[in-house]
């Protein structure tokens, strides 16, 4: 592994989409003031908190279409070819850089949220909340990076977001298992904390993992 050219494609991708981060990071900004707001206007409250999920499904869909499938789009493929890079590397620094591009809008907009509306349901639980979304987004992410497809890339968000998603809100609701958890996380218990951070963590690694090796079974990224 090449880790100059690794820092490279990683620093293009954050160049590439300097102007989109920047714009989320604003509207994560919003989002955080009218929380701030909400102690004394429920509306403006209400407004936030929908902006704050808005910057999260926004910024899911435009890291995938903008470092995963741009390449060609934005006629930089010449570049990474030129690079001594293999198809892993490229996939590595495609993972680092939409990791960073999602991160730094989230943090922003669910970061504060965590500190300013903790009567909600308590910094714990929108930690892990923040941290399911980033294995729902690890997911996708591998998908596109390894089948290099949009249609499969979209397939696999709307299957988990949409089909994965409502299944989830069905079910979980009716176990009692999941409603001691929720409950536990909301009154910041450590061991349950501690415990679902390490499942997200398990997860996350996993997803990567796999999407590395599969990439290193590739003998070209073009």
């Amino acid at each position: 592994m090449n880790l100059q050219t690794l820092a490279l494609l990683v620093r293009k991708d954050l160049h590439l989409m300097r102007r989109p981060l920047a714009a989320y990071v604003m509207a994560a900004a919003v989002a955080t003031a009218l929380v701030g707001c909400g102690r004394t206007s429920s509306s403006a409250r209400s407004l936030g908190l929908s902006l704050a999920l808005n910057v999260l499904i926004g910024v899911s869909f435009h890291v995938m279409m903008g470092t995963v499938h741009g390449e060609r789009e934005r006629k930089t493929l010449a570049f990474v070819l030129s690079l001594p890079a293999t198809p892993r590397d490229v996939g590595l620094a495609k993972v680092l850089s939409a990791f960073l591009i999602f991160l730094i809008p989230s943090l922003v907009a669910v970061g504060p949220l965590m500190l300013m509306a903790p009567e909600t349901a308590g910094w714990g639980l929108y930690a892990c909340l923040l941290g399911a979304w980033l294995c729902v987004f690890a997911v996708v992410l591998a998908t596109g990076v390894v089948t290099e497809s949009i249609g499969a890339t979209i397939g696999a968000l709307i299957g988990l977001l949409f089909v994965g998603g409502n299944w989830a809100l069905q079910v979980a609701p009716r176990s009692a298992a999941v409603a001691r958890a929720v409950a536990a996380i909301a009154r910041g218990s450590a061991p349950a904390l501690l415990a679902t951070f390490a499942v997200e963590a398990t997860a996350i690694g996993a997803i990567v993992t796999t999407m590395v090796w599969l990439q290193g079974r590739k003998t070209s990224f073009v």
